[in-house]
């Protein structure tokens, strides 16, 4: 009578090399093969036990089929880290060099000469391109509103550090993802923050062109002074920096200073000094469609 050792396969995805190391022959991998315990999903990477498999399950078989060095990159890699929603069709995946053909059939394959190894790391026991190095691949193709929400992402959930991510993509300035990446982290990472004086001529030069008439500066409300305000549309906007702001006895009197406006009969909306300075279309475009609701609700439009 022949006994056949048993042998636990690990997960649900496996590749040729990791069968083999577990000491299974050729004929025992044809054999499981044949009856339907391996499922080929790749070239020398099987699915354990069935033929369908996780988005996870899918996306390692991916990194294993390319071989030594490679790990999960641009939007897949977005996806498992969790800095995007949605995950393309076909996984993405990033090996080191620039010569080589397209890459096994079912996945989209990126070359690069700059991948090292400490861009890589392990999560959910899969190889996977750095948060920081996702958000540089990921800012080539992404637009803008989704980028700067992947950069929100990676800031929540794995503490990146703005300020020094600004400093690892500052060179080459000519590259497009970087530029691309700079321009959406610039809003966030303080800098050299402007004087109020200089804050003030910003705002009033982004009211001019953006079509909004200008507000009165520092408008007192009993103790409280307000930034810009708006009399008639009773609209008061206050503008934030990070060296005055960020810190906790400015998170309790902003809110304090917020109820009394409220109080005064004014509605208060807060801009960081990086969105005046770096996104003044957008600020101006939520300027003008705030004054024309008040003007709206209080019975002011023409």
């Amino acid at each position: 009578m022949t006994t056949t050792t048993r042998i636990d396969l690990p997960g649900e995805v496996i590749s040729l090399d990791e069968l083999r190391a577990l000491g299974l022959t050729r004929a025992a991998i044809r054999h499981r093969i044949h009856t339907g315990r391996l499922h080929r999903l790749y070239p020398g990477v099987f699915a354990i036990g069935r033929s369908r498999v996780s988005p996870e399950g899918l996306w390692r078989a991916a990194v294993l089929a390319c071989g030594a060095g490679a790990a999960l990159s641009h939007l897949s890699a977005a996806r498992l880290l969790r800095l995007v929603e949605q995950a393309p069709a076909w996984p993405h995946v990033t090996v080191p060099g620039t010569r080589g053909g397209s890459g096994p059939p079912g996945l989209v394959l990126h070359r690069s000469r700059t991948l090292r190894p400490e861009d890589i790391t392990i999560h959910r026991a899969i190889p996977v391109t750095t948060v920081q190095r996702t958000l540089i691949d990921v800012a080539q193709t992404l637009p803008r509103h989704p980028l700067k929400a992947a950069v929100r992402q990676a800031v929540r959930l794995h503490r990146v550090d703005l300020a020094r991510l600004g400093d690892t993509i500052a060179d080459p300035r000519t590259e497009p993802r970087r530029a691309r990446l700079r321009r959406v982290i610039r809003v966030y990472v303080p800098g050299i923050e402007l004087t109020e004086q200089e804050l003030e001529a910003r705002f009033f030069e982004l009211c001019a062109r953006a079509r909004v008439r200008l507000p009165e500066p520092q408008v007192w409300f009993g103790r409280h002074r307000a930034d810009f305000t708006w009399r008639a549309e009773r609209l008061v906007v206050e503008v934030d920096g990070r060296r005055t702001h960020d810190n906790d006895v400015a998170f309790v009197d902003d809110r304090v200073k917020d109820r009394a406006l409220k109080t005064a009969g004014q509605e208060v909306q807060r801009f960081t000094w990086g969105e005046v300075v770096h996104e003044s279309t957008m600020v101006g475009r939520d300027l003008r469609a705030a004054l024309k609701r008040r003007q709206r609700e209080l019975g002011l439009a023409r």
